[in-house]
């Protein structure tokens, strides 16, 4: 029982310096290009915060516990919204500009839309999964193509070298993928101990330990008065999580999705979607009462959960 918990520990401390490592180098890449700093929050920077959940995942579904795949996205997506905004905002100050974020709300609720409806049957096949790669494909085209141009593009990376950056994302995926395993071995192993169902530990503790990347970075950017970043890799961050995480994980290996989990947890996912257009239509940055309200709603998933 305590190895499993030193490899929680373990895996947690090497997902989140992998994820640091990853955004630091691949943010600074995209800037040095000239890409906005929302572009930025929405893609690269969520891509690399959503590494620890696609590496979960694949390793959970070819071990034999889809469950915790599925759960780790629906937990992460819940905890996202709830936990790293709520705790973000609590903290920092946060806008949310409705206007610049509109169109990727409603790219996050068909995501949502496709993941019910593909998971619905109890598997998300192969096919499934690659109508959910193809999507995410043109969402990141055309995010890029048709930026937000009001962002500012930091001059802080100047200085920055091209072949440090390049070392920092290859040290942050090795990093991921060996935490990545150990953090799966010793989740699946104290849900076994515990007899808690696997897609309990995936929407807990697993959707926890993935979204601690999401958390740190939100709350970093945030503190350097980022909050486009922050806001784009909590939107980009839950979209990347159903199109590339549930779409490769269900290439490699089909997935089969518990259809208890179809209720409360997934009504869960969709109501913090549309507190998200709720929380952008109040007047910013976000006051303590809202942050409040979304980590109340967090702690009460966790709950309802066990």
């Amino acid at each position: 029982m305590f190895n499993s918990l030193l490899y929680l520990f373990i895996g947690s401390c090497m997902l989140y310096y992998g994820s640091e490592w990853i955004v630091k180098g691949s943010s600074n890449i995209a800037r040095k290009l000239g890409i906005p700093s929302l572009v930025i929050g929405l893609t690269v920077v969520a891509f690399g915060t959503s590494l620890p959940e696609l590496i979960v995942s694949i390793i959970s579904a070819l071990e034999g516990s889809s469950a915790i795949a599925v759960g780790n996205v629906i937990g992460s997506n819940v905890a996202n919204v709830g936990l790293v905004l709520g705790l973000s905002s609590f903290i920092f100050p946060i806008s949310v500009k409705y206007d610049y974020i509109k169109r990727d709300l409603f790219v996050y609720l068909i995501s949502c839309g496709l993941f019910i409806l593909f998971a619905f049957d109890g598997r998300i096949s192969q096919f499934e999964g690659i109508v959910l790669v193809i999507s995410l494909v043109f969402y990141i085209l055309y995010s890029i193509k048709s930026p937000i141009t009001d962002q500012s593009i930091s001059e802080e990376v100047v200085n920055f070298k091209m072949m440090k950056l390049i070392i920092y994302v290859l040290g942050g995926i090795a990093f991921l993928s060996i935490g990545a395993e150990i953090f799966v071995d010793g989740a699946i192993y104290i849900a076994r101990y515990f007899g808690l169902s696997e897609v309990v530990i995936g929407m807990s503790v697993v959707a926890f330990g993935t979204s601690l990347p999401e958390l740190a970075t939100s709350a970093m950017a945030a503190f350097h008065k980022e909050s486009a970043i922050s806001v784009g890799n909590i939107i980009g961050s839950n979209i990347f999580n159903i199109l590339s995480v549930l779409g490769l994980t269900s290439i490699i290996y089909p997935l089969d999705s518990p259809k208890g989990v179809m209720g409360k947890e997934v009504l869960f996912m969709l109501a913090y979607a549309f507190a998200m257009f709720v929380v952008a239509k109040l007047p910013q940055p976000i006051n303590r009462y809202t942050s409040i309200t979304l980590l109340i709603g967090y702690i009460t998933f966790i709950y309802l959960l066990f």
